[in-house]
């Protein structure tokens, strides 16, 4: 009877060994398929800090004003114009906006909602006249000016953007969009030291525009001051994770020729 008992629980001892094995090897085949996992997460995706992006593009929207997604590209973004986007965004709003000013020639509202009509539809020439008629109507409403000042840069009239831009900024001195927007220009004319002048101004205004940190990296780079360009692409990207592909990849070319 003993030896019966002992070989019972010798068999339980071996059975209970053999799935303790089994159980710490899937255990542990289970941590490194985890661990490889995870890492191959690290490789593809920003590691944390970059998930909860801290960017302030939303408060304005993001078709307000535009940003170079990169060097080579600058002003790919199509611009909307503030007040009134797409409150006449259809044809029949559009004659209607012409009657209305046909019957009353001295009420601005609808030719600002004209021109930002002919704006959303590219026709940049209309639309400033519109903007014109507007401002001797109402000088005093800063977007009109932002408006007319978008336009303007769009047909490379930098000098009446520039003075648009400006006009904006003596009505509403902390108007972001109005200081990047300046910055741009003069990138665009080719002096990247007064671009990141305007960049400083447009950070200090809103510390959180990541698309301002990107510009003034850009125009950074241009002068050749790698450190600065490096820094200010770093801040682009822990604001806003959809630059991390693309300012990595930059940075680690800057890093190698500085």
């Amino acid at each position: 009877m003993k030896k019966i008992i002992v070989f019972v629980v010798l068999i339980l001892v071996i059975i209970a060994a053999i799935w303790y094995y089994n159980y710490s090897k899937n255990k542990k085949k289970k941590s490194e398929i985890v661990y490889l996992t995870d890492s191959s997460q690290r490789q593809l995706n920003p590691p944390d800090q970059y998930r909860n992006p801290n960017d302030s593009t939303d408060i304005y929207g993001s078709g307000y004003f535009d940003y170079r997604d990169n060097i080579e590209s600058y002003h790919m973004g199509y611009s909307k114009p503030r007040d009134s986007v797409y409150k006449v965004e259809n044809l029949k709003a559009f004659e209607q906006l012409n009657l209305i000013i046909s019957k009353d020639t001295l009420n601005p509202g609808p030719y600002l909602d004209r021109g930002n009509h002919y704006q959303n539809i590219q026709k940049y020439k209309e639309a400033i006249a519109d903007y014109d008629k507007y401002i001797q109507l109402n000088p005093y409403n800063h977007s009109a000016y932002q408006n007319r000042g978008t336009a303007h840069e769009r047909l490379k009239h930098y000098e009446q953007a520039l003075w648009d831009y400006n006009k904006v900024l003596e009505l509403k001195p902390d108007d972001t969009i109005a200081w990047f927007n300046k910055g741009n220009v003069y990138d665009a004319l080719e002096n990247p030291w007064q671009a990141i002048r305007e960049y400083d101004k447009t950070v200090q205004v809103d510390p959180r525009l990541a698309k301002a940190y990107y510009n003034r990296g850009a125009s950074w780079e241009k002068v050749m001051n790698y450190d600065q360009a490096i820094e200010n692409y770093e801040m682009a990207m822990k604001l806003n994770p959809r630059y991390w592909d693309e300012l990595t990849k930059k940075i680690d070319y800057l890093n190698q020729i500085k």
